[in-house]
């Protein structure tokens, strides 16, 4: 199969910016400005020739692996909360309709 000549594979660009597959997954996922989307054809992963360079320049704003991890860990961390939150509110409306609380204000 033959792809345009103005496209470039995900692998040839990792070997060429020096990085591995996974460092370029998490930059994407990342959110970090300026970052070229890449095009997707066929679940295999491209860039533009001319988008490489500004690749290369948002991959040195990427702050690394722990800073993904811990962006990833504090989202999975609200949900949780989040999901228990209504649990909670429950919680709180019986403990201030205790009568006895009233005696203390």
């Amino acid at each position: 199969m033959k792809f345009p000549s103005d496209l470039v594979p995900q692998k040839a660009v990792a070997a060429d910016l020096c990085v591995s597959l996974v460092t370029l997954w998490r930059a994407r996922q990342s959110g970090i400005p300026d970052f070229p989307e890449p095009i997707v054809i066929r679940n295999m992963i491209f860039w533009r020739k001319d988008d490489v360079q500004q690749l290369e320049d948002a991959l040195m704003k990427f702050e690394g692996r722990g800073k993904f991890e811990a962006e990833r860990e504090r989202a999975t961390r609200n949900e949780r909360l989040v999901s228990r939150l209504p649990k909670l509110k429950r919680q709180r409306r019986v403990r201030q309709s205790d009568s006895r609380q009233l005696d203390f204000f």
